[in-house]
């Protein structure tokens, strides 16, 4: 075969050879690509002493995350364990204007964290974005630790009141367990003197709460048709008495004040008022009760002689 007819057949064979690593070429080019630019984010401008425009911080769809990486932390409170074994630390990233539309409002972060003392480590429990000019409750805030240092509670509404309330309200409770790191709601709930049990509504029931252990024990109000109100305990911690009014805003209509006995779970009517509608209540001393009406006067219910009467 002549050396013209054998450079015809590898001609063609190696101009094949070199289109075909061509396009396995292009084909890994088009695979990394994307991969690149999943992997790229953009930076926020490096924190400096000199004041810089916030319009000129690129709006993230994660403002809190964007909050969070511009300004740094504030320790706000914590909390040790009793056993010095675990600590909640809230901390916040003061307001800060992500958005650089005019009429945006600044945002604020709030953090609640749980830390594990023996090796430092650290987990996020509870996260709070704050719009800076927004009004209503607001803002993580710890409460107390269970006798057993099991569980840790906090409220998601530490300051403010709901919008437009006209009525009785409680802040919220939740509680975290530290083996589990599972956060519950529980119920907006008043403490009794030993610190062990909480009272609270649920519905239109009483609910005794232990800190340790949960509920264990309930019982529906005493008057069914009314609204629920003020829950107070008594010196002792062995009673408690709470407050139903006929309706839940002004006005008020009348008034009921139910006494229950833990102890036997037993419960009976003190007093029904027209006369006034109390909107508020606690059990100070052992042997009398005191009361607020709609209109500010402040009144004193004697469990011994039974007589309700206003303070002069």
């Amino acid at each position: 075969m002549g050396k013209n007819m054998k450079w015809n057949l590898i001609f063609p064979i190696l101009v094949f050879a070199w289109l075909f690593s061509s396009c396995q070429t292009a084909t890994a080019q088009e695979k990394t690509i994307p991969t690149i630019l999943q992997a790229a984010k953009p930076t926020l401008p490096l924190k400096t002493d000199t004041p810089r425009a916030i319009a000129t911080v690129t709006p993230t769809p994660d403002i809190a995350a964007t909050v969070i990486a511009i300004g740094p932390p504030k320790m706000h409170s914590s909390f040790l364990s009793t056993d010095s074994k675990w600590k909640i630390e809230i901390v916040s990233y003061d307001c800060v204007k992500v958005d650089p539309r005019e009429n945006a409002d600044a945002n604020a972060v709030e953090v609640l964290k749980l830390i594990d003392i023996t090796d430092q480590t650290e987990t996020i429990i509870d996260s709070q974005l704050l719009n800076c000019g927004g009004v209503g409750a607001f803002g993580l805030g710890g409460l107390f630790w269970s006798p057993n240092n099991q569980y840790f509670y906090y409220t998601d509404a530490r300051e403010g009141v709901p919008d437009g309330l006209c009525g009785y309200w409680a802040r919220p409770i939740k509680r975290v367990n530290v083996d589990t790191e599972r956060v519950d709601p529980v119920g907006g709930g008043h403490l009794s003197p030993d610190k062990t049990k909480l009272a609270f509504w649920q519905d239109n029931e009483i609910v005794i709460w232990s800190l340790d252990e949960g509920e264990i024990a309930r019982i529906p109000a005493m008057v069914s048709q009314a609204f629920k109100n003020e829950i107070a305990w008594s010196p002792d911690g062995q009673s408690l008495v709470y407050l139903q009014t006929e309706n839940d805003c002004t006005p008020f209509g009348k008034s009921y004040v139910t006494r229950l006995d833990l102890s036997d779970m037993t419960q009976n009517l003190l007093f029904g008022s027209e006369e006034a509608s109390f909107t508020w209540l606690a059990w100070d001393i052992p042997d009398r009760i005191s009361l607020t009406d709609d209109t500010g006067t402040k009144w004193m219910y004697n469990l011994a002689s039974k007589e309700l009467k206003p303070i002069q």
